[in-house]
């Protein structure tokens, strides 16, 4: 009650719901444009997102996104909407008008990841862009539309800590978001939130993440918009994996999902059992367009790596040294050619 379209804060659906938006650390698939905007720069696919979500009574939210990933720069933009129907009877139980009240958001983002070499993730920043409008039908109440902006600004980077597996990525993340920044409507702030979260994938198999949010308010600071997000998700076989999730608040809510992810397509359904979260029931549904090529890009780089080393171990260090410097100029950020590089050149010296 002490902010403007609250709206604003609300989740797609998907695996960020399915752990309760403990999602700022995770952020890694598209939903993250609303949790931590800084995750689109490091997506694995592009991707194309839909999303249904249930409400209470009659009330639906749908939302429709597409993020695409050009090496360290990550774009996405994406539009939600909840709709109202609203119906003004009059003291005799006549209807006197009719129409559905809405409440919109079209986001337009853009993050990107500095310093990423081989070793390290990198240091990912981004900014959104909101527009939201809040609108209600002149027939209903006269000049109560109203449209504002507002935006985001978010932090992430990923590094190994006690990792159990020996998959080649990082298992632990951090994150940071602002989210909602910008002027005030009808003299109401938007709803302000800053965030910060981790994730951590002790085995391959099993997801924790956590969350810690605080809604700011403007006239005073207050343990109560404090509120603890954390979530769990197992994947038992190679494309199915169970969420679960909690939300630690004034009034509390947990969120039970189960996501099935294959090469090209991925669906998820959650359920909030006590009702007590913004959504009951979601379903979503993303469509994976590929990597743009750098999977293979990187496959050939790791070849022609393992070529030069061969070179070296037979002495053939002119030879080696032509493909390092090839892999460079393909990837500056893979350290591996440069420690190696800079040995076949002393070699070279030496003899």
């Amino acid at each position: 009650g002490g902010t403007f379209f609250p709206f604003l804060n609300s989740r797609y659906g998907g695996r960020d719901l399915g752990l309760s938006g403990a999602f700022t650390g995770v952020a890694d698939d598209i939903t993250t444009i609303e949790i931590n905007p800084a995750g689109t720069a490091s997506l694995k696919y592009t991707e194309l997102f839909f999303s249904h979500n249930k409400l209470m009574g009659d009330v639906n939210f749908n939302t429709l996104a597409y993020a695409i990933r050009l090496n360290d720069l990550g774009l996405a933009l994406s539009a939600r909407i909840l709709y109202i129907p609203f119906t003004h009877y009059d003291n005799f139980g006549d209807i006197v008008s009719a129409g559905m009240i809405s409440y919109s958001v079209i986001t337009l983002n853009g993050s990107y990841n500095f310093l990423r070499t081989y070793d390290f993730f990198g240091i990912s920043v981004d900014g959104n862009i909101k527009l939201y409008i809040y609108g209600v039908p002149e027939n209903i109440a006269a000049n109560q539309t109203t449209v504002n902006v507002s935006f985001d600004f978010g932090f992430l980077t990923r590094f190994n800590f006690l990792k159990g597996y020996s998959k080649n990525e990082k298992n632990f993340s951090v994150g940071l978001a602002i989210k909602n920044v910008g002027p005030f409507s009808a003299n109401e702030p938007p709803p302000t939130t800053i965030s910060t979260g981790i994730g951590y994938k002790p085995i391959e198999q099993l997801l924790l993440s956590l969350d810690f949010n605080y809604l700011i308010s403007y006239s005073e600071f207050t343990y109560k918009n404090w509120s603890v997000n954390t979530g769990i998700e197992w994947k038992f076989t190679k494309y199915t994996s169970l969420l679960f999730g909690a939300m630690i608040k004034s009034s509390p809510s947990f969120s039970l999902g189960i996501n099935l992810d294959f090469e090209d397509f991925s669906i998820t359904a959650t359920y909030n059992p006590d009702f007590l979260d913004l959504s009951r029931f979601s379903v979503s549904a993303s469509l994976k367009f590929g990597d743009l090529g750098r999977y293979k890009k990187d496959t050939n780089i790791k070849i022609l790596y393992i070529n030069a080393l061969k070179y070296m171990n037979q002495g053939d260090y002119e030879t080696a040294k032509i493909q390092l410097e090839d892999i460079l100029k393909k990837d500056k950020g893979f350290t591996p050619a440069r420690k190696s590089l800079e040995n076949c050149n002393e070699a070279l010296k030496i003899n």
